[in-house]
């Protein structure tokens, strides 16, 4: 793993710990749709969250701002698109794995979408950031309780990791 990865570590820490503590502990929801739903039910809700982003980057300041160090953050690492992807697919699983695998079944819909937005830090001034991840946790914890499966969340979190990745990659290219 080269150096500018490493900012990816914390989160597949976290998804090694929210993977072991699943293998330790059985997982208590069992799945109420087909895979082809659980997949379509993630791909609609990641463009639901990619839509209510766009809004708020042309409407609030503060995620206008945050969206902006992000991208910057981002255009830094200078990663090629194929490790884009995998580190969009590693971290959307890894996260998952730990907030909606492990923390839901323990603390429940609200403490796990809390602590998903306090993992997302940011200075003050882009405070709508982890606001908005607190929405997109409850919004992935409730898919997780709907669909009684963790490949909805991970769908809709890729969606949303692509995103950015692919966001940054298109303006530095001069791309729509």
């Amino acid at each position: 793993m080269r150096r500018r990865h490493l900012v990816f570590v914390p989160s597949l820490v976290l998804g090694l710990l929210g993977g072991a503590w699943m293998a330790l502990h059985p997982y208590p929801y069992l799945p109420r749709v087909g895979l082809v739903w659980q997949l379509v039910a993630g791909l609609a809700l990641g463009a639901v969250l990619l839509a209510a982003a766009g809004l708020l980057e042309r409407t609030l300041p503060s995620f206008r701002f945050a969206s902006a160090l992000l991208e910057q953050a981002l255009r830094g690492l200078a990663l090629p698109p194929s490790t884009a992807l995998v580190l969009a697919a590693a971290t959307a699983v890894a996260e998952e794995l730990f907030f909606r695998g492990a923390l839901l079944p323990l603390v429940g819909l609200l403490v796990q979408a809390l602590l998903f937005g306090l993992l997302h830090p940011v200075p003050r001034r882009a405070w709508a950031y982890p606001a908005f991840a607190v929405v997109a946790g409850l919004a992935f914890g409730g898919l997780t309780l709907a669909t009684g499966s963790l490949l909805s969340p991970m769908a809709a979190h890729f969606v949303v990791n692509v995103q950015g990745f692919w966001q940054v990659r298109s303006r530095e290219s001069g791309l729509p």
